[in-house]
C-alpha cells in the first residue's frame, strides 16, 4: 500500500511521539509498503532510505502560528496528492487524514480527569473555568473540531477504551469509526543477563533489605500520577496495622520533590519511601522492585505500566488509566476505581505482600507485558489501512460506474468536464 504519515518534526531525539512515527515508518517499509512522510523536518538517517519525504514549508514567528501554518499547508499538499495514497494518517495538530491516532487522548478528557486532583469542588470548578478561558485551549479545541468533523469521516485509533469513550462523549465520533489499538512497547528494553545480580546490587545501593516488599512508582507529573493519594494510603495502612508487613516505595521521575519530601516527613514515611528524582538507569529499579504502582488520575494508555508488566512486576493502577483495561484483577495486578479509593489501594498493596500469590501474578504479568509488542500494534494498524484502501477503491468504482451510465436529461446538467474529472479523482 501507499501510505502517508503526517507529522511536523520527525526526530527521535525530540520525544516519544517523534520516536513512534520513525518506528512506524521503519516497520511499514520493512513490510513492503511505500511510505511518504509529510513533514517540515525529518532527521537524516532516522527512517529507511526508501522513504519518500514531502516537505511542508512553514511560516510564522510564534509557535502557535507555525503550528497552524504546518496544518494548513499539510492539508493543501495532501489535497494536491488526492488519489495518490491508499491511506493517510495524522497524529497531532493536523486534521486532513483518513486515520487519526490521538495518542495523548482528548483535551476535554484530560481536563476532566486532571480536575479530580483537587478535593475541593470550588478548586475543580476554577481549574475547568481557567482552561476554558485559555487562548491555547481555544486553539487545541479548534484543531480537534477539524480533526473529528463528521464530514471528514476519518477513522480514529483510540489507544484505549477510555479514550474511545471520550471520543464519543466529547467529539461525537461514531462508534463504528473508532478502532481501539493499545500502545505498544519493546518488551526486551529492560532485559538483563542476570536479573538476580542486578536486583541484589540495586537493593544494596538503595539500602533496601534483600527480603523487603518493594513497590515502584515512575512518573514525571507526581500530582497527576497520584503520588499524593499513594503516600496517604501507605501512611493509613501503617496506622491501621503498625505490626503488619512493611512495604518500601521507590519514587522516580522529574517532578518537583520539595512538596513530597515534606509530605513524606509529615506522614511518618521517611524510613520507607525513597524519593529518588530522575533516575537515568531506571532498568535497575524495575529489577529491584516486587510490584509497580501508578494510582493515576489520567493516562490514556501508560507505556510504563506495560514495561513494568514485561519486567514481571504485577501492577496496581486505576480505572483512569487505559492500560489498566489490559489487567485482569488478581491475575496480573489490581485496578482500583479512583486514586482516592484509599481502601482499595490498601487492599491491593496488602495483596502484594503475599509472596506466593505475588510470584504467580509476576508470571502472568510478564506474559501480558511481553505480548504488547510494536509488531502486534502495527499488525492492527495495517488492517485499518487495508480497510481504508478498500473503502477508497469501492468509492472510485461507484463513481466510475455512475459516470459511465447513459446521460439522461437533468442528470449532471450544467456540470463541466473539469468538475466531472475532479469527481473522478
Amino acid at each position: 500500500m501507499k501510505i502517508a504519515l503526517n507529522y511536523r518534526n520527525i526526530d527521535p531525539d525530540k520525544g516519544g511521539a517523534e520516536t513512534y512515527v520513525a518506528d512506524l515508518t521503519r516497520s511499514l517499509v520493512a513490510r513492503g509498503h511505500e511510505v511518504t512522510l509529510v513533514a517540515e523536518h525529518v532527521k537524516p538517517g532516522c527512517v529507511p532510505i526508501q522513504t519518500k519525504i514531502l516537505n511542508v514549508p512553514v511560516s510564522g514567528l510564534s509557535r502557535s502560528a507555525r503550528i497552524w501554518s504546518f496544518a494548513n499547508r499539510s492539508e493543501e499538499l495532501l489535497n494536491d496528492c488526492k488519489g495518490q495514497f491508499d491511506a493517510t494518517m495524522g497524529f497531532i495538530n493536523t486534521w486532513h487524514h483518513d486515520v487519526i491516532i490521538p495518542q495523548g487522548g482528548l483535551r476535554a478528557g484530560s481536563i476532566l480527569h486532571n480536575a479530580e486532583r483537587f478535593h475541593s469542588p470550588l478548586r475543580r470548578a476554577v481549574y475547568r473555568l481557567l482552561k476554558r478561558l485559555s487562548p491555547s485551549e481555544w486553539k487545541y479545541d479548534k484543531i480537534e473540531q477539524l480533526q473529528y468533523d463528521p464530514a471528514r469521516n476519518a477513522r480514529v485509533v483510540a489507544v484505549s477504551k477510555l479514550v474511545a469513550g471520550h471520543l464519543q462523549r466529547f467529539r461525537r465520533v461514531a462508534a463504528d469509526r473508532i478502532h481501539v489499538v493499545y500502545n505498544s512497547i519493546d518488551p526486551n528494553r529492560f532485559t538483563v543477563d542476570d536479573p538476580a545480580v542486578v536486583r541484589h546490587a540495586a537493593r544494596e545501593k538503595l539500602g533496601l533489605p534483600a527480603d523487603a516488599h518493594v513497590g515502584l512508582f515512575v512518573g514525571h507529573n507526581f500530582w497527576l500520577k497520584g503520588l499524593k493519594p499513594l503516600l496517604e494510603a501507605l501512611a493509613a495502612r501503617h496506622r491501621a496495622n503498625p505490626a503488619g508487613e512493611k512495604v518500601f516505595l521507590l519514587v522516580s521521575g522529574r517532578g518537583k520533590l520539595g512538596p513530597f519530601q515534606k509530605m513524606v516527613a509529615k506522614l511518618g514515611l521517611a524510613d520507607s519511601v525513597k524519593l529518588l528524582g530522575f533516575t537515568p538507569d531506571v532498568k535497575s529499579l524495575f529489577h529491584a522492585a516486587d510490584f509497580f504502582v501508578s494510582p493515576t488520575y489520567y493516562d490514556p494508555c501508560s507505556l510504563v505500566v506495560m514495561e513494568a508488566l514485561a519486567c514481571s512486576l504485577p501492577v496496581i493502577t486505576t480505572a483512569c488509566n487505559g492500560a489498566g483495561e489490559l489487567i485482569t484483577p488478581g491475575l496480573e495486578g489490581f485496578v482500583v476505581e479512583r486514586p482516592d479509593d484509599q481502601h482499595g489501594l490498601i487492599r491491593a498493596i496488602d495483596a502484594m505482600t503475599d509472596r506466593e500469590a505475588r510470584m504467580k501474578m509476576a508470571f502472568a504479568a510478564r506474559m501480558l507485558g511481553q505480548a504488547q509488542t510494536f509488531e502486534a500494534h502495527v499488525d492492527k494498524l495495517e488492517n485499518i489501512f487495508a480497510e481504508v484502501a478498500a473503502e477508497k477503491q469501492k468509492q472510485r468504482a461507484r463513481q466510475e460506474s455512475g459516470l459511465s451510465k447513459p446521460h439522461f436529461p437533468g442528470i449532471n446538467a450544467g456540470k463541466s468536464t473539469l468538475s466531472m474529472d475532479r469527481d473522478r479523482g
